[in-house]
């Protein structure tokens, strides 16, 4: 029996957010920071089911949805570049 060997993908990706997206960030840089770090993560496949993240349909490009304690970034994937679209707080249901 082989021994199984774990295979680790380093994505490296461009971060460019929008204006809106500019200005919350730069209140709440520790969400920036955790953002990034469930990003990379994410996508270089090491415990992707830790991140809470969803696809939702859009006209010409598939959004994402990435929940970090009360807060619900969307972006979109392109090639090699991450597009910060928007931020979002939810509040109670």
């Amino acid at each position: 029996m082989m021994p199984k060997t774990e295979v680790t993908v380093m994505l490296e990706f461009e971060l460019i957010i929008e204006k809106d997206a500019r200005k919350f960030f730069d209140k709440h840089e520790d969400v920036l920071q955790r953002y990034k770090d469930s990003l990379r993560e994410y996508l270089t496949g090491k415990h992707p089911e830790r991140i809470d993240i969803k696809i939702l349909e859009g006209k010409q490009n598939k959004y994402y949805r990435m929940k970090l304690g009360k807060w619900r970034i969307i972006f979109i994937i392109t090639g090699d570049t991450v597009r910060i679209i928007d931020t979002l707080l939810a509040g109670s249901r």
